[in-house]
């Protein structure tokens, strides 16, 4: 379970920046935005990447420099994450979420759980 924090970075697989409507294996892209808690969010950057997915397989490697691409992310969002990239992003300390749907509804999903995350701490 990752620890409480109130800035952090969410990586959104999608085609538009408007809609999470990308598989982690096969985008091409990722909208990165920066959360406050206390603040709101902001659109900082669009992070192109090479698809890992190969016909449902991936190589091992490609996953590893695929996931390294996101350690300044504490979330990683996408329509939809295999259990490799899961397990990958999991091993970096990156949670991996599968929230179909708005950036602006993922976004909130994640400030709940996240908020939640300080009633543990």
């Amino acid at each position: 379970m990752a620890d409480y924090v109130s800035k952090y970075k969410i990586a959104v697989a999608s085609t538009d920046g408007e809609t999470v409507n990308r598989h982690y294996g096969r985008a091409k892209c990722f909208y990165i935005y920066q959360v406050d808690d206390e603040e709101g969010y902001d659109f900082l950057e669009k992070r192109e990447v090479q698809s890992v997915c190969m016909d449902g397989s991936h190589k091992e490697s490609s996953m590893e420099e695929s996931t390294a691409r996101f350690t300044d992310c504490r979330y990683v969002v996408a329509s939809r994450i295999g259990h490799g990239a899961a397990a990958s992003l999991t091993a970096r300390g990156i949670v991996a979420m599968d929230l179909p749907g708005s950036i602006d509804d993922a976004v909130l999903r994640i400030w709940k759980y996240n908020r939640m995350q300080g009633l543990f701490a």
